[in-house]
Protein backbone atom coordinates (compact mmCIF):
# COMPACT_ATOMS: atom_id res chain seq x y z
CA UNK A 1 0.00 0.00 0.00
CA UNK A 2 1.28 3.53 -1.12
CA UNK A 3 0.96 6.61 1.47
CA UNK A 4 0.11 9.69 -0.15
CA UNK A 5 2.87 12.84 1.21
CA UNK A 6 2.46 16.10 0.93
CA UNK A 7 5.45 18.91 1.07
CA UNK A 8 5.11 22.45 2.11
CA UNK A 9 7.62 24.70 2.15
CA UNK A 10 8.49 28.38 1.19
CA UNK A 11 12.18 27.74 0.69
CA UNK A 12 12.99 25.58 -2.54
CA UNK A 13 15.88 24.26 -1.32
CA UNK A 14 14.73 22.67 1.55
CA UNK A 15 11.31 21.84 -0.59
CA UNK A 16 13.86 19.39 -2.80
CA UNK A 17 16.25 18.19 -0.18
CA UNK A 18 13.39 17.13 1.88
CA UNK A 19 11.96 15.24 -1.56
CA UNK A 20 15.10 13.96 -1.77
CA UNK A 21 15.17 11.72 1.36
CA UNK A 22 11.53 10.86 0.85
CA UNK A 23 11.96 9.44 -2.49
CA UNK A 24 14.74 7.01 -0.98
CA UNK A 25 11.77 5.46 1.26
CA UNK A 26 9.41 2.73 -0.62
CA UNK A 27 5.78 2.86 -0.64
CA UNK A 28 4.92 6.54 -0.74
CA UNK A 29 3.50 8.73 -2.90
CA UNK A 30 4.99 12.19 -3.42
CA UNK A 31 2.51 14.98 -3.91
CA UNK A 32 3.70 18.03 -6.20
CA UNK A 33 4.51 20.12 -3.05
CA UNK A 34 3.11 23.83 -1.72
CA UNK A 35 5.16 27.04 -0.99
CA UNK A 36 2.35 28.55 1.70
CA UNK A 37 -0.33 27.44 3.85
CA UNK A 38 -3.24 28.45 1.45
CA UNK A 39 -1.87 26.21 -1.11
CA UNK A 40 -1.55 23.38 1.33
CA UNK A 41 -4.52 23.90 3.03
CA UNK A 42 -6.28 23.64 -0.53
CA UNK A 43 -4.13 20.45 -1.59
CA UNK A 44 -4.89 18.62 1.31
CA UNK A 45 -9.11 19.59 0.94
CA UNK A 46 -9.05 18.35 -2.82
CA UNK A 47 -6.42 15.17 -2.89
CA UNK A 48 -6.71 14.59 1.08
CA UNK A 49 -2.96 13.41 1.41
CA UNK A 50 -2.03 10.49 4.56
CA UNK A 51 0.95 12.77 5.80
CA UNK A 52 2.07 16.52 5.45
CA UNK A 53 5.65 17.68 6.32
CA UNK A 54 5.09 21.15 6.96
CA UNK A 55 6.88 24.12 7.41
CA UNK A 56 5.64 26.28 10.30
CA UNK A 57 7.01 30.02 8.87
CA UNK A 58 5.50 30.12 5.56
CA UNK A 59 3.85 33.34 4.15
CA UNK A 60 0.07 33.81 3.70
CA UNK A 61 -0.79 31.15 6.58
CA UNK A 62 1.64 29.83 8.51
CA UNK A 63 2.07 25.66 10.12
CA UNK A 64 -0.06 26.04 13.36
CA UNK A 65 -2.70 27.47 11.05
CA UNK A 66 -3.11 25.15 8.18
CA UNK A 67 -3.21 22.33 11.05
CA UNK A 68 -5.81 24.29 13.17
CA UNK A 69 -8.30 24.91 9.94
CA UNK A 70 -7.86 21.52 8.69
CA UNK A 71 -11.26 19.57 8.12
CA UNK A 72 -11.73 15.53 8.25
CA UNK A 73 -10.21 13.05 6.52
CA UNK A 74 -7.48 14.84 8.92
CA UNK A 75 -4.05 14.25 7.26
CA UNK A 76 -1.25 12.91 9.91
CA UNK A 77 1.26 16.34 10.43
CA UNK A 78 5.34 16.23 10.40
CA UNK A 79 6.72 19.64 11.23
CA UNK A 80 9.99 20.12 9.77
CA UNK A 81 11.10 23.44 10.94
CA UNK A 82 14.13 25.72 12.47
CA UNK A 83 11.97 27.11 15.25
CA UNK A 84 11.43 25.29 18.00
CA UNK A 85 9.31 27.87 20.18
CA UNK A 86 6.10 26.23 18.28
CA UNK A 87 6.62 22.72 19.53
CA UNK A 88 4.26 22.67 21.74
CA UNK A 89 1.46 23.97 20.26
CA UNK A 90 2.22 21.63 17.73
CA UNK A 91 1.54 18.57 19.95
CA UNK A 92 -0.88 20.26 21.37
CA UNK A 93 -3.04 20.09 17.93
CA UNK A 94 -1.93 16.34 17.51
CA UNK A 95 0.59 16.48 15.48
CA UNK A 96 2.63 13.28 14.65
CA UNK A 97 6.02 14.65 15.52
CA UNK A 98 8.40 18.11 14.83
CA UNK A 99 11.37 17.91 13.48
CA UNK A 100 14.26 20.92 14.10
CA UNK A 101 16.42 21.76 10.80
CA UNK A 102 18.94 21.02 9.68
CA UNK A 103 18.05 17.65 9.85
CA UNK A 104 19.13 13.93 8.93
CA UNK A 105 17.93 11.18 6.43
CA UNK A 106 17.50 8.76 9.83
CA UNK A 107 15.35 11.50 11.49
CA UNK A 108 12.90 11.94 8.65
CA UNK A 109 12.52 8.20 8.19
CA UNK A 110 11.75 7.97 11.82
CA UNK A 111 8.77 10.15 11.89
CA UNK A 112 7.49 8.57 8.90
CA UNK A 113 7.62 5.33 10.07
CA UNK A 114 6.08 6.99 13.33
CA UNK A 115 3.19 8.78 11.20
CA UNK A 116 2.70 5.34 9.25
CA UNK A 117 2.54 3.13 12.67
CA UNK A 118 -0.42 5.96 13.68
CA UNK A 119 -2.55 5.49 10.65
CA UNK A 120 -2.59 1.86 10.46
CA UNK A 121 -3.63 1.59 13.84
CA UNK A 122 -6.24 4.11 13.69
CA UNK A 123 -7.26 2.70 10.32
CA UNK A 124 -7.61 -0.63 12.68
CA UNK A 125 -9.56 0.99 15.24
CA UNK A 126 -11.88 2.23 12.84
CA UNK A 127 -12.83 -0.98 11.01
CA UNK A 128 -13.56 -2.03 15.11
CA UNK A 129 -15.69 1.02 15.12
CA UNK A 130 -17.46 0.65 11.96
CA UNK A 131 -18.24 -3.27 13.44
CA UNK A 132 -19.44 -1.89 16.40
CA UNK A 133 -21.67 0.05 15.06
CA UNK A 134 -22.85 -2.67 12.41
CA UNK A 135 -23.58 -4.56 15.51
CA UNK A 136 -25.77 -1.73 17.37
CA UNK A 137 -27.27 -0.87 13.82
CA UNK A 138 -28.64 -4.61 13.35
CA UNK A 139 -29.35 -4.53 17.11
CA UNK A 140 -31.71 -1.68 16.97
CA UNK A 141 -33.14 -2.91 13.70
CA UNK A 142 -33.98 -6.55 15.56
CA UNK A 143 -37.27 -5.71 17.31
CA UNK A 144 -36.51 -8.48 19.16
CA UNK A 145 -33.38 -7.58 20.91
CA UNK A 146 -33.01 -4.27 22.99
CA UNK A 147 -29.75 -4.82 24.23
CA UNK A 148 -27.81 -2.40 21.80
CA UNK A 149 -23.74 -2.07 21.92
CA UNK A 150 -21.98 1.02 23.21
CA UNK A 151 -18.97 2.35 24.16
CA UNK A 152 -17.87 1.82 27.72
CA UNK A 153 -14.74 3.87 27.24
CA UNK A 154 -12.96 6.83 24.76
CA UNK A 155 -9.72 6.55 23.54
CA UNK A 156 -7.84 9.92 23.26
CA UNK A 157 -4.56 9.04 21.00
CA UNK A 158 -1.87 11.23 21.58
CA UNK A 159 1.79 10.74 20.45
CA UNK A 160 3.27 7.43 21.42
CA UNK A 161 0.82 6.57 23.91
CA UNK A 162 -3.31 5.77 23.59
CA UNK A 163 -5.09 6.71 27.01
CA UNK A 164 -8.48 5.28 27.90
CA UNK A 165 -11.19 7.54 29.71
CA UNK A 166 -14.07 5.18 31.66
CA UNK A 167 -17.54 6.88 30.22
CA UNK A 168 -19.04 7.12 33.67
CA UNK A 169 -16.15 9.43 34.78
CA UNK A 170 -16.69 12.00 31.69
CA UNK A 171 -19.23 14.82 33.06
CA UNK A 172 -19.42 16.27 29.74
CA UNK A 173 -18.07 16.47 26.08
CA UNK A 174 -18.12 19.85 23.72
CA UNK A 175 -17.20 20.43 20.58
CA UNK A 176 -14.17 22.35 19.89
CA UNK A 177 -13.32 23.19 16.37
CA UNK A 178 -12.60 20.16 14.34
CA UNK A 179 -11.98 18.17 17.44
CA UNK A 180 -13.80 17.35 21.06
CA UNK A 181 -13.13 17.96 24.16
CA UNK A 182 -13.87 15.34 26.86
CA UNK A 183 -14.20 16.70 30.38
CA UNK A 184 -13.60 14.65 33.58
CA UNK A 185 -13.01 15.77 36.85
CA UNK A 186 -9.58 15.62 36.87
CA UNK A 187 -8.55 17.06 32.92
CA UNK A 188 -10.10 17.62 29.72
CA UNK A 189 -8.96 15.63 26.84
CA UNK A 190 -8.61 16.45 23.11
CA UNK A 191 -9.93 13.89 21.19
CA UNK A 192 -9.92 13.47 17.05
CA UNK A 193 -13.66 12.69 16.73
CA UNK A 194 -17.02 14.48 15.95
CA UNK A 195 -19.91 15.04 18.21
CA UNK A 196 -22.14 13.22 15.96
CA UNK A 197 -20.40 9.92 15.72
CA UNK A 198 -19.60 10.20 19.36
CA UNK A 199 -22.95 10.99 20.22
CA UNK A 200 -24.20 7.56 18.45
CA UNK A 201 -21.86 5.48 20.34
CA UNK A 202 -22.57 6.74 23.59
CA UNK A 203 -25.66 5.02 25.73
CA UNK A 204 -28.73 7.56 25.73
CA UNK A 205 -29.73 6.37 29.04
CA UNK A 206 -26.67 7.90 30.35
CA UNK A 207 -25.67 10.65 28.00
CA UNK A 208 -27.80 13.47 26.49
CA UNK A 209 -27.02 16.06 23.65
CA UNK A 210 -28.36 19.32 25.14
CA UNK A 211 -26.61 21.26 22.41
CA UNK A 212 -24.78 21.13 19.32
CA UNK A 213 -21.89 21.42 20.87
CA UNK A 214 -22.14 19.40 24.08
CA UNK A 215 -23.35 16.25 24.90
CA UNK A 216 -23.50 15.70 29.36
CA UNK A 217 -23.23 12.99 31.28
CA UNK A 218 -27.32 12.20 32.92
CA UNK A 219 -26.28 11.43 36.21
CA UNK A 220 -23.47 14.70 36.55
CA UNK A 221 -26.50 16.71 35.95
CA UNK A 222 -27.41 18.59 39.19
CA UNK A 223 -29.83 21.65 38.04
CA UNK A 224 -31.44 23.16 35.04
CA UNK A 225 -31.48 27.06 34.99
CA UNK A 226 -33.26 29.21 32.59
CA UNK A 227 -32.04 32.62 32.03
CA UNK A 228 -34.92 33.95 29.90
CA UNK A 229 -37.65 32.11 27.77
CA UNK A 230 -34.80 31.57 24.99
CA UNK A 231 -31.99 30.94 27.23
CA UNK A 232 -31.47 27.55 29.35
CA UNK A 233 -28.33 26.22 31.18
CA UNK A 234 -27.63 23.11 32.46
CA UNK A 235 -25.90 22.85 35.46
CA UNK A 236 -23.32 19.95 36.64
CA UNK A 237 -22.15 18.69 40.07
CA UNK A 238 -18.46 19.91 39.21
CA UNK A 239 -20.20 23.99 38.36
CA UNK A 240 -19.30 23.95 35.09
CA UNK A 241 -22.67 25.11 32.73
CA UNK A 242 -23.69 23.79 29.04
CA UNK A 243 -26.47 25.41 26.69
CA UNK A 244 -30.09 23.68 26.53
CA UNK A 245 -31.78 24.23 23.11
CA UNK A 246 -35.21 24.80 23.48
CA UNK A 247 -35.97 22.25 20.32
CA UNK A 248 -33.91 19.76 22.66
CA UNK A 249 -35.70 21.07 26.42
CA UNK A 250 -38.75 19.04 26.48
CA UNK A 251 -36.59 15.95 25.96
CA UNK A 252 -34.45 16.59 28.16
CA UNK A 253 -36.82 17.21 30.97
CA UNK A 254 -37.96 13.74 29.62
CA UNK A 255 -34.84 12.30 30.34
CA UNK A 256 -34.76 13.87 34.04
CA UNK A 257 -38.27 12.56 34.65
CA UNK A 258 -38.78 16.44 35.05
Amino acid sequence: MKYTVLVVDDELEAQKRLLLHLGRLDGLQLLEADTNGKEALETIRLKSPDIVFLDVEMPEMNGIDVLANCNPPYPYIIFVTAYNQYAVEAFEQNAVDYILKPYTFERIQKALDRAIEMIQKDRLASINENFKELLFSLSRNNKGNTNAIFINRIAVKSIGETTFIPVEDVIHIEAADQYVEVCTNKKKYTVRESMDKLEKSLDPKSFFRTHRSFIVNLDCVSAIETVDKHISLVKLNNGNKVKLSNNRKQDFKAKMNF
